[in-house]
């Protein structure tokens, strides 16, 4: 897959998802995967879609979308739980505060 190529898949990714994207920047990594990254607009809400494709094969492997309203909050990304995570990795640790510790 050419540089062009995978800019046209990842416009067309990031489009069919009703988002107006800008290219922030393409580069095939040395895994043969080519990453692509764009800054995403949906009406009154920003954020990103970043797009790996296999250099090869064009299988889409992974998509992190974070797109955020500016105004109330309303999550535009595909992960329904409110607080923008995507399809991304999930955060790992503790939290700072835990809810079990209320003895009243």
């Amino acid at each position: 897959m050419s540089y062009d190529e995978a800019v046209s898949l990842g416009f067309s990714e990031c489009r069919g998802r009703g988002y107006r994207c800008d290219l922030k920047e393409a580069h095939l990594k040395g895994n043969d995967v080519w990453k692509v990254k764009f800054q995403a607009y949906a009406p009154s809400a920003k954020g990103h879609l970043h797009i790996d494709y296999h250099a090869y094969t064009r299988e889409l492997l992974r998509i992190d979308e974070k797109v955020k309203d500016r105004d109330k909050g309303r999550d535009w990304d595909d992960d329904d739980d409110g607080r923008g995570h995507g399809r991304g990795k999930k955060k790992k640790g503790h939290s700072k505060h835990h809810d079990d510790d209320d003895d009243d």
